[in-house]
């Protein structure tokens, strides 16, 4: 019910999970009302305080109790004497109400913040920084006071707000990081609150606390934003710049550009130079620009096993949306049934064992880590957002995240195809040995990532199905594989994998698409917006997975000194450019003319 639709002298409310009614009675106050609720039994400990003035229902209800109200602005549920949740609101009351109850720690505190911190987690879904900006500039200079309380008291309320207001601005801004000079709007939204906050402390004594944080945050976002450090990298066909087997990876930004080949139907191609946040209709436009002409030209992405998508012209950052050996084709759409593969596509005609047969199981594990971490570090919270609800509602890049997700899929396939590109049945043997120890070694690295990857290539059906391969294979292996296996069990919601990383220490590779997968499932299970109203608790669930993987990389990845000092480029270069076949139907035809079905 609405607060402004409540009769001063007697309100009804309906507890959902018990069949009788309860009634409350009007407290009138100057700034909140209170609705003393009575129950037929011993639930009058139940309170519901209404605030007119702000269209605010605050729910007070006992753990053990449910209760849901129609509100106008914002509900909540309380579960606590001291913590208020918020459930649904519109976005200007839902920053209000935090802006209202965050603590002034010089540090946020996860446990009394939390609410704080998924809004500036999820913001951008309900409140791009479009809207959010204008609106903690307007909060600043706020300075209405309680119309109780002595005049000291007020000005203490005031002074408070600016506080919380500078306070959320640091938390925003360190929350965006390096990806906030991309946006022209808020880096002079910050340079224009500096400025504001500047003014005040010359008078507010209190302000002068928070002023060198500010003003380090600002410099160092506008010196990014306008200096010659802002240049775009330039990024080859695979996303590795040319430097990349020495110098440590770097996150991939939106305004970088790519050199990318894309094919037409005789399989030639065109090289086109571009951002890597383009359209489709951009990518084609400069096609259409090296071709001469471009009337009626669709773009196709194409598997390597013939599978074809027509891209919409609204995608964005389609380049890293490529299975592993996936390529962009461009044609006239009469002419789409006529695409087939290029040869490339199909991967390789042999294997690799003879060179990383020699290669350490332990020193494998050690640089697949180090170039995952490397993947890792470089996603952005954000783009584990864009992903879940749509990039193209955003017009921002996922590439970061698109390229860690696919390189579980080549570590996966990289399994596969050497076991299936080896003729004797020995040397598939010992493939199986070597691949069950760098797993071992992943996962004592705390890369689950790249150990799941490797336990899934191992379970793939071309690979599990050689049975006289298996058949020879130690039974000590035998053991250990079935352990691992066992971790990969999906029942009870992946309950095995969930209790193995819930006693880990960071830092931790975690199994990226199972997070992918919680959050995709959030997303479709919950609306996120209710009667015009953003729902918080589904903002809150998201948020809750990405603080994992915030925990995983809460701590640095501190390299083994015995490792660190070993000299390993050949291997280094091995395990970031892995060649394999994607295609399953012909890593399928391998297996079955290494080992014919018995009949």
């Amino acid at each position: 019910m609405p607060a402004s639709d409540l009769s001063p002298d007697h309100l009804e409310c309906f507890l959902i999970s018990h069949p009788f009614p309860l009634t409350a009675t009007w407290a009138d106050s100057c700034r909140e009302c209170t609705l003393a609720i009575d129950l037929y039994t011993h639930l009058n400990c139940l309170n519901l305080l209404i605030s007119p003035a702000l269209d605010i229902t605050y729910l007070v209800i006992p753990r053990t109790l449910s209760l849901w109200v129609v509100q106008r602005k914002i509900s909540f549920f309380f579960f606590s004497l001291l913590r208020y949740i918020v459930m649904s609101g519109t976005p200007e009351k839902i920053l209000e109400h935090f802006l209202e109850t965050m603590r002034l720690e010089s540090t946020l505190n996860e446990g009394m913040d939390a609410g704080v911190n998924d809004f500036v987690t999820l913001h951008c879904v309900f409140m791009p920084n479009n809207q959010l900006c204008p609106a903690l500039m307007a909060q600043y200079p706020f300075l209405s006071h309680p119309s109780q309380g002595t005049e000291q008291e007020k000005l203490d309320y005031a002074l408070n707000n600016k506080r919380r207001v500078v306070r959320l601005v640091l938390l925003w801004a360190a929350f965006y990081g390096d990806v906030l000079p991309e946006e022209e709007a808020a880096v002079a939204f910050l340079e224009e609150f500096y400025v504001s906050v500047l003014d005040d402390a010359r008078v507010i004594t209190v302000l002068k606390e928070q002023l060198p944080e500010l003003e380090k945050t600002m410099k160092q976002i506008s010196e990014e934003a306008k200096g010659p450090q802002k240049k775009h990298k330039v990024l080859l066909q695979h996303f590795n710049m040319s430097d990349e087997r020495i110098q440590k990876r770097q996150s991939i930004r939106g305004s970088d550009e790519i050199l990318f080949k894309v094919y037409c139907v005789d399989h030639t191609y065109t090289t086109i130079r571009i951002p890597v946040l383009s359209s489709v209709k951009e990518v084609l436009c400069a096609i259409a620009d090296k071709l001469g002409s471009g009337d009626g030209l669709i773009l196709v992405k194409m598997s390597s096993a013939g599978e074809k998508a027509v891209l919409k012209p609204h995608d964005v950052s389609v380049f890293t949306t490529l299975s592993v050996n996936g390529r962009l084709f461009a044609c006239p759409r009469d002419q789409f049934d006529s695409l087939v593969p290029l040869q490339e596509q199909e991967g390789p005609s042999t294997g690799t064992m003879g060179t990383f047969e020699l290669m350490s199981s332990k020193d494998l594990a050690y640089q697949m880590t180090i170039f995952e971490w490397e993947l890792f570090n470089c996603v952005h919270e954000l783009e584990l957002i864009y992903h879940t609800f749509g990039r193209h509602n955003f017009k921002k890049t996922t590439a970061n995240l698109d390229l860690f997700l696919r390189r579980f899929n080549e570590i996966q396939f990289w399994v596969v195809t050497e076991i299936c590109l080896c003729s004797q049945l020995s040397k598939r043997v010992q493939l199986l040995k070597k691949f069950i120890k760098i797993a071992a070694h992943c996962k004592e690295y705390k890369n689950l990532n790249s150990f799941f990857a490797l336990i899934m290539g191992l379970s793939n059906v071309a690979v599990g199905r050689l049975t006289m391969t298996w058949e020879k294979l130690p039974s000590k292996f035998k053991k250990i594989y079935a352990e691992f296996e066992s971790l990969m069990d999906p029942s009870r919601n992946h309950r095995a994998y969930r209790l193995t990383v819930a006693k880990l220490e960071p830092p931790i590779i975690p199994f990226m698409p199972l997070l992918i997968k919680d959050m995709t499932f959030t997303y479709e299970g919950n609306k996120t917006f209710i009667d015009n109203l953003v729902n918080f608790e589904k903002m809150r669930m998201i948020s809750n997975t990405i603080k994992t993987v915030r925990f995983c990389r809460s701590l640095p990845f501190n390299p083994d000194a015995s490792q660190a000092n070993k000299n390993h480029q050949d291997l280094r270069g091995y395990v970031r450019q892995l060649n394999v076949i994607d295609n399953q139907r012909t890593l399928s035809q391998m297996s079955h003319r290494l080992e014919p079905r018995r009949t």
